[in-house]
């Protein structure tokens, strides 16, 4: 059997949560009277781990002050998820692309710098229980671009670097899965650029779903050659 791991980024990536972040971010830093960073300013410090982001975003300020700024910008998080009405969306494609992989025999990893309890959030609102094989976070080591979240989640489901793909929307992801030794695919629909994108070193970037699907096809072809090409 072939093995074939995708690790995934989650916001950016797979749900779209650039204006709930903003808004977290915003409130967060009116609450501990900060400046509310812009959507340029707070968009480079998404997929790091929350403490290691506001300390990038605000490098002014103190350990405490930023203590208190993720405080702060939990609660907001917290508030406006229990709002009547509140979504944050999939992008058009995410969940089938998921799905599909899972009933072909991916293994499905999950790499990001949201908390343990973000990640049960949204396996809980996605119906995501059970999709993913692994999932690491900033709760559990190093920061992107570290390659801890990478390597443990080749760890746990036994896979190779030539098996792994990464999935992500910034130069934190794809620094990540280079320093792991890992394929790294960028999508455009994200926090990052193109062109930062392409400065982080992706081995190709995409701009929709339907390729993405495509390209993980060709990534899983290129596993099976590889492996019969061994045998022979």
């Amino acid at each position: 059997m072939t093995l074939k791991l995708a690790v995934w980024d989650v916001d950016g990536t797979l749900v779209d949560s650039r204006a709930s972040i903003l808004r977290a971010l915003q409130e967060g830093a009116v609450a501990v009277g900060l400046t509310p960073p812009s959507y340029d300013e707070a968009r480079h410090i998404v997929g790091l781990s929350l403490l290691e982001a506001l300390q990038t975003l605000k490098p002014e300020i103190s350990a405490e002050h930023a203590e208190a700024y993720a405080h702060q910008y939990k609660e907001s998080f917290i508030r406006f998820h229990a709002e009547e009405g509140f979504h944050e969306p999939l992008y058009d494609g995410a969940d089938a692309a998921l799905r599909r992989l899972k009933r072909e025999g991916w293994r499905l990893g999950m790499a990001t710098g949201k908390s343990r309890r973000g990640i049960e959030r949204n396996e809980e609102f996605f119906g995501w229980q059970g999709v993913f094989d692994a999932t690491f976070c900033g709760d559990d080591g190093p920061s992107k671009p570290d390659p801890f979240m990478i390597e443990r989640n080749m760890e746990t489901v036994g896979a190779a670097p030539h098996e792994t793909v990464m999935i992500g929307d910034t130069g934190h992801d794809i620094g990540m899965a280079r320093a792991a030794g890992v394929y790294a695919i960028g999508v455009s629909w994200g926090f990052h650029t193109v062109a930062e994108l392409e400065a982080a070193g992706a081995h190709e970037i995409v701009h929709d779903y339907a390729t993405l699907n495509t390209r993980l096809d060709a990534f899983a072809a290129q596993i099976a050659d590889r492996k019969t090409a061994i045998r022979v």
